[in-house]
């Protein structure tokens, strides 16, 4: 008896000795893989914790950031199993419920997003950044009450965060509350004025309250930053239109056509700017290109139908508003006012 208990402690030893090895092996490794991680190489980097974790089965720091490496990459439900994998290990792992919940997010799986961010929160219940992206989710899904809750305990636990203030603002517009989100643009603003999406955002929260050379001024500043964005240019148009301003808006939904050739809205908005100064060949082409884009846009045939009128073409101004009508009879009574105040204008000679 003796002889064979000696034999089991000398085995028992061996084998915590040959694990204490492999533990060892396996943290060089991983460290080989995290130096290629934070160098970019990924894919390398993934290939030093497959072997991590032949190693050491158990090794939840392997799991973990192999599925950081494939979250950079993309590959989200390969993360999500690692994550998992590492929670099985250890319940108790925050950053991995965090992780996890941020790849569920990207595949647009919201309820297993917000279940993971709750038990993130649940085990670090003072890391605002779980309250943002949870908030994101809920602003995702129009549950706009619950995520200004979090977005309003982010921005207790950290007031100095220029993504929650955006957020919150965000929400704001979408609850109607345009006075609160302007506010928390202007928050935004004060902490980074590199978040260049809070003046595209705030014009147009400017441009709701009726403030429309301030929304000017937004989307201009925001164009400073990003000068191919045809939306920018549309909405800085229609702001301009709104105090006067008909030739500068003519510019902008001409450049957010050149950006976009196939901005049907752009074309008809610019339509109605010609009309207003009278050019109605540039208008009559605008609502041309809108019907060969559209051709069952009803307002492009009775705003061109208006144009034809103007400039003497009574029967092909007929064919117009008959298609109009043809395409939306509920269009007739918002025309014929129209219509009756065109015919007592000034013609161009046919």
């Amino acid at each position: 008896m003796k002889v064979a208990q000696s034999c089991l402690v000398a085995l028992m030893l061996a084998l915590q000795l040959a694990g204490v090895v492999w533990s060892a092996e396996a943290e060089d490794v991983l460290n080989e893989g995290l130096n290629l991680h934070d160098a970019g190489k990924l894919k390398e980097a993934i290939s030093y914790y497959d072997r991590a974790i032949r190693l050491n089965p158990r090794f939840a720091e392997a799991y973990y950031n192999r599925g950081n490496a494939y979250y950079d990459l993309g590959r989200y439900q390969q993360a999500i199993n690692d994550y998992t994998q590492v929670l099985r290990i250890d319940p108790d792992d925050a950053e991995a419920y965090y992780n996890r919940g941020n790849a569920y997010r990207r595949l647009a799986q919201h309820e297993r997003a917000l279940r993971d961010y709750t038990a993130a929160i649940h085990l670090h219940p003072e890391d605002a950044e779980i309250y943002v992206n949870r908030g994101s989710v809920y602003y995702s899904l129009g549950r706009y009450e619950l995520a200004l809750r979090d977005y309003n305990e982010a921005i207790r636990l950290n007031p100095k965060d220029p993504e929650a203030y955006y957020n919150r603002a965000n929400t704001y517009v979408r609850m109607g509350k345009k006075e609160e989100a302007i506010e928390n643009y202007n928050k935004t603003l004060s902490l980074n004025t590199q978040l260049v999406e809070a003046y595209y955002n705030r014009g147009f929260a400017y441009a709701e309250s009726g403030e429309y050379e301030k929304s000017v001024q937004d989307y201009s500043q925001y164009l400073s930053f990003n000068p191919k964005s045809a939306e920018a240019y549309y909405n800085r148009g229609l702001a301009r239109i709104r105090i006067g301003q008909d030739e500068a808006a003519i510019e902008d939904y001409s450049e957010a056509i050149r950006l976009n050739p196939k901005d049907a809205e752009a074309m008809y908005n610019r339509g109605l700017a010609y009309s207003r100064l009278g050019r109605y060949e540039h208008a009559a082409r605008d609502y041309t290109d809108v019907i060969r884009l559209k051709p069952r846009n009803a307002e492009a045939y009775g705003r061109r139908g208006l144009v034809r009128l103007q400039q003497g073409r009574d029967a092909e101004a007929e064919a117009d508003f008959k298609k109009a009508y043809q395409l939306d009879g509920k269009l007739k009574n918002k025309l014929e006012p129209l219509i009756n105040e065109a015919k007592k204008k000034p013609r161009l000679t046919p």
